[in-house]
């Protein structure tokens, strides 16, 4: 695949994609992590945010790739390129945790059409899962913002060193 349009390189447009989602679906899934009213406005539309965001991390990786092939190699593109890894991994692991939370709110623990009862009918089990899924999302939310942060910065030196 080609990843120059209109003798453009991909690579920063993909990069602003990510830059701006996943920071931003990192805030929305602290605040739906821990507010309730929060979490049931957003609905799905968070992990599919978080999809996004990765998949535009994804392919930010991918068209960088292609234009290291294209520029002179520089410590500073090395640095770069030896870290882009964990912005793509902070993307993936958002995703994860969105998606994780609106599984176990959705098909665990609401009463689904159809039924009588939820699948976890435990309150104390459905308040102890919730609580982990919370914790670990708000670690991953912060996590995926340092990823960005620190590969951003990186990119940036190198484009302007």
């Amino acid at each position: 695949m080609s990843w120059i349009l209109f003798d453009l390189p991909l690579h920063p447009l993909f990069v602003h994609a990510a830059v701006i989602a996943i920071p931003v679906v990192a805030l929305l899934a602290i605040a739906a992590a821990w507010v309730t009213k929060v979490r049931d406005w957003l609905g799905i539309v968070l992990p599919i945010l978080a999809s996004l965001g990765f998949i535009a991390a994804l392919l930010a990786k991918q068209a960088g790739e292609a234009l290291e092939t294209q520029i002179a190699e520089t410590a500073a593109v090395a640095a770069h390129t030896g870290i882009a890894d964990i912005a793509v991994a902070g993307g993936f692991l958002l995703l994860l945790v969105t998606w994780a939370q609106w599984v176990w709110e959705h098909i665990f623990v609401q009463v689904r059409p159809g039924r009588t009862q939820a699948r976890v009918t435990k309150a104390s089990t459905a308040r102890r899962v919730a609580i982990v899924i919370s914790v670990v999302q708000t670690l991953v939310a912060v996590f995926a913002i340092v990823a960005v942060i620190i590969v951003g910065d990186t990119g940036a030196r190198a484009v302007w060193q």
